[in-house]
């Protein structure tokens, strides 16, 4: 998929410090890229409808983030001064999922249009705000062969189970689940503390009685969630398959 056009952004004189980031595992700021290379992944739109305020609030976050790096010398212990950082910043385009089905069908149209006309209108605003392009800007249509395949390697690891005719990852898979999250505690939040947090912030943290990973309801009468609450899931209309892709994480 093709992303928008690149402004210029000039090159300063001297750098700008490297970038830190709070680091909710240790309760540090560490550095946001520890190598040469700047890697950030944002979650995109879901071309549904036209973009709003809050979509150019997230996005020229993330455009602060990389013009910082871009600013930047990368501090690499024990070795001279390199240039300035190289960023690869991937984002997707959810151009097939629930919301967009629907308003195709509610209007009458093509899904594939919809998103078509509401993925370019989205672009035009990017360049409108002078946003710097993603090196990558990747449709889950187009990612769709990966996605099978990495939900295939998930169910050989009996990682996955069934609620109707979805597919979820299976938190007991992972040991250490929820151990990033919590505010600088070595544990992270346990499961009811997910679950309550998921409830306040748009997630659906029921899960059927006797399904992998489910809790005893809580206070609220609510059990925790098969994904973890600050995901995104990629879905298929046709296998309704998902699997989990972290939001806005970046690594070095």
């Amino acid at each position: 998929m093709d992303s928008w056009r690149r402004i210029d952004v000039p090159v300063l004189p001297g750098s700008g410090p490297a970038t830190r980031l709070y680091d909710t595992a240790s309760g540090e700021l560490v550095l946001a890229a520890t190598g040469p290379v700047a890697t950030l992944y944002a979650c995109g739109i879901t071309p549904y409808d036209a973009t709003h305020i809050g979509h150019a609030a997230t996005y020229t976050a993330w455009d602060l983030l990389v013009r910082a790096w871009l600013d930047a010398m990368p501090e690499v212990p024990d070795t001279p001064p390199p240039a300035r950082y190289t960023v690869i910043y991937v984002q997707n385009v959810t151009d097939v999922d629930d919301p967009l089905l629907e308003r195709a069908a509610r209007d009458g149209e093509d899904w594939r249009d919809l998103a078509r006309r509401e993925i370019q209108r989205y672009r035009a605003d990017m360049e409108a705000l002078r946003i710097l392009p993603p090196t990558h800007l990747v449709g889950a249509v187009e990612a769709l062969p990966v996605i099978e395949r990495f939900t295939a390697r998930l169910a050989d690891r009996g990682a996955l189970y069934h609620v109707d005719e979805d597919l979820y990852f299976a938190k007991s898979a992972d040991p250490d689940f929820g151990a990033l999250s919590g505010p600088g505690t070595p544990s992270g939040y346990d499961p009811a503390e997910m679950a309550e947090l998921s409830a306040e912030r748009g997630g659906d943290p029921a899960s059927p009685p006797g399904t992998p990973g489910s809790v005893p309801a809580g206070p609220a009468g609510m059990s925790n969630a098969p994904p973890s609450p600050p995901s995104t899931w990629a879905r298929s209309s046709t296998c309704r398959r998902a699997v989990p892709t972290w939001c806005s994480r970046t690594t070095s």
